[in-house]
Formats: C-alpha cells, sequence, structure tokens
C-alpha cells in the first residue's frame, strides 16, 4: 500500500514538472510573432519616407547679349563685322550640374507582389550651377578712320537652386523587387547672373564731326521659381521595412522666353582715337540680355527609406 502511495506520489511531482518545461519549449514557437508576420506580408505597400543624394548631370543653358557695342548685333551702320562671339551677338552656354540632396515621401497600394500604384512628394536642396564666358576682341573699320579694337569680357551664371515636385508612380513587384515608373509636376528655382564689362569698346558714328561713345557694364541677378515636368524610372529592394531604391529622373524647367533690357553704366564720350572729351553721352545705352525657354536636366539619384 505504501509502496503504490510512493509511485503515485513520484508520478505526480514529474507531470507537475514536465508541464511548464513543455509549455516553455513549445509556446514561444506555437504563437506567430504577428508584427513580423505583417511587415512581411506588407510588401511594398504604405507610408514610406526616404532621403538620399543625386547627381545632375550638365543642362546646356545658352544665353545671348546685345549691347550695340562690343556685342552689336545686327544692323548696326558704318561698323561692319564687329560682332564677338556670334553673328547676332555675345554667346555663350553654361552647363548645370552638381551634386544634391533630396528627400521623399509618399503611399503605395498592393501587395507583396503584383502591380503597385502610389504618389510621392519630392523635395530636391541644393544648386545644379555653371558658367559660360562672354567677350573677347574684334577689330573695327569704319571708311575714313583709324582702325581700331573693341574689346569686352564677363561670365554669365546659371543654377537650379532646389525643386519640388509632386508625382505618381507606378510598378511591378516581383520575387523581392520593383522597378516602377514615375511621371509628375513641380516647380523648380532658377537664379541667373550676368556680369558684362564693354567700357574697352565704342561706337562712333560719321561727321564731320566724328562722335563715339564707349561701351558700359551690365550687372543682373535674377532669381525666379519656374513652372516643370518629372519623369523617372528606377527599381527598389525592400530589407524588412527598410528599402533601397536607384532612380534615373528628368526634369524639363520651362523658362518664359526674355528680352531683359538693362541700362549700361560707365558710359562715357570720346574722341575717334579713343580720347575721353570729358562729357558724358546724351543717350544712355541699353543691353538685350536674352536666353532660350527650356532647361532639361538629368538626375542620377540614391535613395534609402523606412517603410510604416
Amino acid at each position: 500500500m505504501i509502496r503504490h502511495a510512493l509511485r503515485l506520489v513520484v508520478v505526480v511531482c514529474c507531470g507537475l514538472g514536465v508541464v511548464p518545461a513543455a509549455a516553455q519549449d513549445v509556446r514561444p514557437s506555437a504563437i506567430p510573432d504577428f508584427d513580423a508576420v505583417a511587415a512581411g506580408n506588407r510588401g511594398f505597400g504604405g507610408f514610406y519616407i526616404a532621403g538620399g543624394l543625386g547627381y545632375g548631370l550638365p543642362a546646356h543653358r545658352d544665353f545671348t547679349i546685345v549691347d550695340g557695342f562690343a556685342c552689336p548685333g545686327a544692323g548696326i551702320p558704318f561698323l561692319g563685322p564687329v560682332s564677338v562671339g556670334g553673328g547676332s551677338g555675345c554667346r555663350t552656354s553654361a552647363g548645370l550640374a552638381g551634386l544634391t540632396a533630396h528627400v521623399l515621401a509618399g503611399w503605395n497600394a498592393g501587395g507583396p507582389n503584383g502591380w503597385i500604384s502610389g504618389l510621392e512628394f519630392r523635395g530636391r536642396l541644393g544648386r545644379e550651377g555653371g558658367t559660360g564666358r562672354l567677350g573677347g576682341s574684334t577689330v573695327v573699320t569704319i571708311p575714313g578712320l583709324t582702325a581700331y579694337t573693341n574689346t569686352a569680357s564677363g561670365t554669365y551664371r546659371a543654377s537650379l537652386d532646389g525643386g519640388l515636385a509632386v508625382t505618381g508612380r507606378w510598378g511591378y513587384a516581383f520575387s523581392g523587387f520593383m522597378p516602377f515608373l514615375r511621371g509628375g509636376l513641380g516647380v523648380a528655382q532658377l537664379t541667373e547672373q550676368v556680369d558684362f564689362d564693354a567700357t574697352g569698346s565704342r561706337s562712333c558714328t560719321l561727321g564731320p564731326p566724328v562722335s563715339c561713345t564707349t561701351g558700359g557694364r551690365v550687372a543682373s541677378r535674377t532669381s525666379r521659381w519656374l513652372p516643370s515636368a518629372v519623369f523617372g524610372a528606377g527599381i527598389e529592394v525592400p530589407i524588412g521595412r527598410a528599402f533601397v531604391r536607384l532612380d534615373g529622373e528628368v526634369e524639363a524647367v520651362f523658362s518664359p522666353s526674355q528680352n531683359l533690357l538693362q541700362n549700361l553704366a560707365g558710359q562715357t564720350l570720346v574722341t575717334a582715337t579713343g580720347t575721353g572729351t570729358g562729357a558724358t553721352p546724351g543717350t544712355v545705352g541699353q543691353a538685350s540680355l536674352r536666353s532660350e525657354n527650356w532647361i532639361v536636366s538629368r538626375r542620377i539619384m540614391l535613395s534609402g527609406g523606412f517603410r510604416f
């Protein structure tokens, strides 16, 4: 009797010891991590933020200045071939390029595989800029006067200093990758600066007496926010809730055609030989600044982000 009672006690104690151990061994493996499962099944869908760096490849911006002296353009009587840098004035081209930073925020609809669509906001910081040289020298021949040389020098600077864009995004997710296309509208800040000195040139009228007026200086700086169209393509790779992506982007910035007139500073009256007369010119000359309508910037962008 006592022997049976001892056996029962041993069995009960062993059972009480085994049950907690079994509970400890089984429960963690039997109950799934729902957060991990949800994150794994989310794929590319949901809200996300990202940031990264981009590099703008050179975007050419053509510029022309016509001042009637060193860069006369067409139709200047008696002066003959005195244009510098081109047949219709002084021309140059600036290549806008540089390293920039960007931030992204957006939302995607779709699961771990198949078609994905969404909306994305992009802000760009930094300067894509370039410089072009203006001026040169040319010999002027006027009947009855000794030939002389007109000279001028200057620079034209242009830069895209930042921008905002809203784009739609469409992609197809498979095997942990998502190639995508995007397109939309935005705004970009264009800054232009012109520094030009043509005081070493002069324009003469036939007399008698012969009178000459020197060229002048131009200093102009403008900054404008302009509309743009944005198109891009890339590939995105998720790493848990994080992801990395590589984009190629084209932004076409529209700059309305302008013919900006600037008064010439530093003009004086001189004789045919270039000697100053001590008088000031009766009229102030002007320079016409011209630029094209479109700037097309191409960028390579590398980003990393987090999906919520």
